[in-house]
């Protein structure tokens, strides 16, 4: 990365209901080589403490989000250091999985997720494994976009997948997307958002290398109408101005333009048959608040198949980076869970397990659609799979015999296998034996 690529040191605040960091939470601007100081952490307590018993005034802490009427379903602090594997799941219940393309990487260290996709063919997501619940907020803390304007490559330039839009280099991450499905592999890639998105809140880096350079970070707040934008374009955009939902035939209102080594709040609400947009500061002050929409004017609104996605689903034109902390899923309060949607993972039995040479995937689905099945092994590579397969509802079977996408039988072991329906994500682990 250039030297546009910072870290998110020094730029953190205390999480959603704590009162004080002195309670073994790690800091980016504190860690080293991975390892939190703490002695360090711990002496800084005591002097805030003895601040407190002289009588010192001190800073006044940020307000913390209203969240009154809701209660907290799922939440990802990503206090865990792990490296990101494409297709393996994580969190409560698994209710979050990776999904990586074309060598994107994804680490958590420090208590947030770096992802980094350092060529135009990368991607770098994180979604959910089952669809949303009928109602919800969802809010991430995300910041700390960067990327290297000057790392542009002839081989870029040349390459007929290279898209430059006429003169004006752009890259995108997604602070918080819904979308009607799950991408697979290489469908990843920019076109299939214009077709499956409902919303988004993202942010495009633009870039003017025909006009001299000028670069411009503005953040979009989206819903993506009925209708089709004509020609392979997807669905038509309408675009927040800061007052109102623009429905001009093609619009890209700048809702916020966004600074360097700085962290936001994004939320979106779906609640009494409308969908809301926040955008907040790290002091979680509000930037931009939507005019709530209709659910009826919002394209696939109608199918209660919804997932969500985070991340960089395509860099587009140049390379890029960044950070995310803190995701949280909440429902209304005191409300049931809704069978398929935000439960736990889905059942699902192979049998025989262990086996040779060939082992059956059972399951059940509460409605017909598309079904993507995959096999990992377990560094995360991915061994078999069926992508986009129309399957009724009902009692279903899936047979894999024991070899990889090229025909050759693969090594005994243990390997991971994950069936996406439209009710959600079924995943186990199954052993081949020879």
């Amino acid at each position: 990365m250039g030297n546009l690529a910072r870290g998110p040191a020094g730029q953190r605040t205390r999480r959603p209901g704590s009162v004080l960091s002195c309670a073994g939470e790690n800091h980016p601007s504190l860690v080293s080589g991975g390892k939190t100081m703490k002695t360090i952490n711990h002496l800084a307590c005591l002097l805030l403490l003895g601040s407190f018993a002289a009588g010192v005034t001190t800073p006044a802490q940020a307000a913390d989000f209203d969240d009154t009427g809701w209660q907290v379903r799922y939440h990802q602090d990503f206090s865990q250091d792990m490296e990101g594997q494409d297709g393996l799941t994580f969190g409560q219940d698994g209710w979050l999985t990776w999904q990586l393309l074309n060598g994107g990487t994804i680490s958590v260290s420090g208590g947030t997720a770096h992802l980094q996709t350092p060529d135009f063919s990368m991607a770098a997501l994180i979604h959910s494994t089952r669809v949303l619940p009928a109602e919800y907020r969802v809010r991430v803390r995300v910041g700390h976009i960067a990327y290297d304007l000057a790392n542009y490559e002839a081989e870029d330039l040349e390459n007929p997948d290279f898209n430059d839009h006429g003169g004006y280099l752009e890259n995108g991450v997604y602070f918080l997307t819904l979308t009607d499905g799950l991408c697979v592999g290489g469908e990843c890639a920019e076109m299939w958002w214009h077709w499956h998105r409902k919303m988004v809140i993202d942010v495009d880096n633009h870039m003017n290398y025909v006009g001299g350079g000028e670069t411009f970070h503005p953040v979009f707040m989206v819903y993506m109408g009925l209708e089709d934008n004509g020609g392979d374009q997807g669905h038509v955009l309408r675009t927040w101005d800061g007052t109102i939902w623009d429905d001009s035939p093609w619009n890209w209102n700048v809702a916020h333009t966004y600074a360097y080594a700085t962290w936001y709040w994004a939320e979106v609400e779906k609640q009494d048959g409308h969908l809301t947009l926040r955008l907040y500061d790290d002091d979680r002050n509000i930037l931009q608040e939507t005019d709530p929409v209709p659910l009826e004017l919002i394209n696939a609104m109608d199918d209660p198949v919804e997932y969500l996605y985070l991340g960089e689903p395509h860099t587009d034109d140049y390379e890029g980076e960044v950070y995310f902390d803190d995701l949280t899923l909440l429902v209304p309060a005191a409300s049931p869970v809704e069978g398929d949607r935000a439960g736990a993972l889905l059942p699902a039995r192979a049998v025989p397990n262990p086996f040779n040479p060939a082992t059956t995937i059972h399951w059940e689905q509460g409605q017909a659609g598309l079904v993507s099945i995959a096999v990992h092994d377990v560094q995360g590579r991915l061994v078999a799979a069926v992508e986009g397969q129309e399957r009724g509802a009902g009692a279903q079977t899936w047979t894999w015999n024991g070899r990889d996408r090229q025909g050759r039988a693969v090594p005994a072991g243990v390997y991971v296998y994950r069936v996406v329906t439209p009710g959600g994500l079924r995943q186990g682990k199954i052993a081949l034996v020879r």
